[in-house]
């Protein structure tokens, strides 16, 4: 996985050598939906928005902005997780602080609370199925493993969200697992941009085939002005 993240998760900053960004001055409106694939097909999807500004002082620009809202679309069995998403404040991208082609400088993860809460809750879920203690270890190091490798292509946000690089990437790889099985996992990017090179839509998808076990999890940012 992190063979990819380079070339899918942080694009190269002399992609927009020699381009003009514009730095807006109106308020914008940043959203954020996080779709995980949950098994038969079902799915857990975040979605938070953020009002914010881009302020440049002598020649430096750096970007605020605070959450206005959140909405959590969940299986019932996840509700209680759900609730805590629906509490949690995130500060998303900001503050952030841009360079002169508009990339974060110094950017940081977002946080994993929602998603070590999230698999704290699935286990706890197969724990009252009355699954076996051998069963139950293959169960929780699968989860945890599946978490981790979620968490570091969509956790972390791409240094060039405001000014993407437009186009698209895709990348696969094949998983040998335990018991001859075969796996497989393609990540996908897709980033559009308004003239001037400001965030119009980033997607990435990350899509994961386990023996006939097929999930989808999806990431997709948008900004609009308030």
């Amino acid at each position: 996985m992190a063979a990819i993240l380079p070339s899918l998760g942080y694009p190269a900053a002399a992609a927009w050598a020699g381009e003009a960004i514009s730095i807006p001055t109106r308020p914008f409106l940043l959203r954020r939906e996080l779709e995980r694939g949950l098994a038969r097909g079902a799915s857990l999807l975040v979605t938070r928005e953020w009002e914010g500004r881009f302020e440049t002082i002598a020649g430096h620009t750096r970007v605020t902005g605070e959450q206005v809202s959140c909405t959590v679309d969940a299986p019932a069995v996840l509700e209680p997780i759900a609730a805590v998403e629906r509490a949690r404040r995130s500060p998303g991208p900001f503050p952030a602080h841009l360079d002169t082609g508009g990339r974060m400088i110094g950017s940081q993860p977002t946080s994993t609370e929602g998603t070590a809460a999230a698999v704290q809750a699935a286990i706890e879920v197969l724990e009252r199925s009355g699954k076996s203690a051998a069963e139950m270890q293959e169960a929780k190091r699968y989860l945890a493993e599946l978490a981790k490798t979620a968490g570091t292509i969509i956790g972390t946000i791409p240094p060039d969200l405001f000014f993407p690089v437009t186009g698209e990437a895709r990348d696969s790889r094949e998983l040998p697992l335990p018991g001859g099985l075969m796996g497989e996992f393609a990540v996908e990017l897709e980033a559009s941009a308004t003239t001037g090179g400001l965030l119009e839509r980033f997607e990435r998808r990350i899509t994961t085939r386990i023996a006939e076990d097929v999930r989808l999890s999806r990431e997709t940012w948008r900004l609009s002005f308030a």
